[in-house]
């Protein structure tokens, strides 16, 4: 019976021992837990927006799309002059899209053709600044003509179908060509007010009060005067 108690005795301090290990165990886990805290899904949630928009702030801004034709249509054109003292080889006339983009002009086949970026015979767009474009009299064999001269030399002529398309052609390629001239001059001009007030120098104003050898002298004055006031007195 002795020898029974006695291991029951044992057993149960081993047993206690083995509980005081894994409560150690636990306790240690717990602890770990504690000094490293998982990140919950919330905080993730929250700092994303901060992210996204420090990510956004950082992305270049969108560029600016192409501005689109100011006119574009079908007119017949005439290539008459190549240079200035050079008739074109080819004179005949032919059917092209003409489209209008900021100061250029470019030829095309078709609709789908300028829209594809393809010119006529691979040519290239003409630039309309310091062009002129009338109406041309002295052509008398078709009705509705108008000419265009560019810097360069080249000349051509154009035939609407009537006069009113005429007038809107040319006057949609004047512009064209006058928006640089109203570019230029606004850049350029100033007013007068502030021109002259950036050349000319401020003007020095100095008041007989504000003039140190002025007072000086009054200074003086005023002392020769006291004195011959004693002088007097005496």
């Amino acid at each position: 019976m002795a020898k029974a108690s006695i291991l029951c005795l044992l057993g149960m301090g081993e047993a206690r021992e083995a509980s005081e290990m894994v409560n150690g165990a636990a306790e240690q886990r717990t602890s770990s837990k504690e000094t490293s805290p998982v990140p919950s899904p919330t905080a993730d949630r929250k700092a994303k927006p901060g992210l996204q928009a420090q990510t956004a702030a950082t992305l270049p801004a969108k560029t600016q799309e192409a501005p689109s034709a100011q006119m574009e249509g079908f007119l017949h054109r005439k290539h008459e002059w190549e240079s200035h003292n050079k008739k074109a080889s080819n004179r005949s006339w032919h059917n092209v899209y003409c489209v209008i983009n900021n100061q250029e002009m470019g030829f095309y086949k078709d609709a789908k053709a300028a829209s594809s970026g393809i010119p006529y015979h691979s040519e290239i767009p003409v630039s309309l600044k310091e062009a002129v474009c009338e109406v041309a009299v002295e052509y008398k064999k078709k009705k509705h003509v108008f000419k265009l001269r560019l810097t360069d030399g080249n000349e051509y002529l154009f035939q609407a179908k009537d006069d009113e398309e005429m007038n809107t052609w040319i006057q949609a390629i004047t512009s064209a060509i006058s928006s640089d001239k109203t570019e230029l001059s606004t850049s350029t001009q100033s007013t007068p007010a502030t021109s002259r007030a950036q050349t000319l120098p401020a003007s020095v104003t100095i008041t007989s009060e504000s003039s140190p050898g002025k007072r000086e002298k009054d200074k003086e004055k005023e002392k020769e005067k006291r004195f011959s006031l004693f002088g007097k007195k005496k």
